[in-house]
């Protein structure tokens, strides 16, 4: 193999890793016809958090696949309104 077959060969594995680090993965769930992103769930949660003018150290989000809705609770304590309706989304 010559200089330039080996330099051109390292190159191409470079651009391979640098492109498998860029890769962008999203996690989705899907409940009959209806797809939701996960990073929009959470998203969607902490913005009816800060529109209620909530805070906590710790935010709990589970996904209620029969009624199609995201519940979430804050330091452990929920309410009737920490509810996303994920046809919404």
């Amino acid at each position: 193999m010559t200089k330039q077959a080996a330099k051109a060969s390292d190159k191409a594995v470079k651009k391979e890793k640098k492109a498998a680090k860029k890769m962008k993965s999203t996690i989705c769930v899907e409940m009959g016809t209806l797809s939701v992103d996960i990073s929009g769930v959470k998203n969607a949660v902490k913005k009816a958090v800060k529109e209620q003018g909530l805070e906590a150290k710790e935010l709990k989000i589970y996904i209620n696949t029969a009624e199609q809705a995201a519940y979430y609770t804050l330091d452990g304590q929920s309410d009737e309104s920490f509810r996303i309706d994920l046809k919404t989304l």
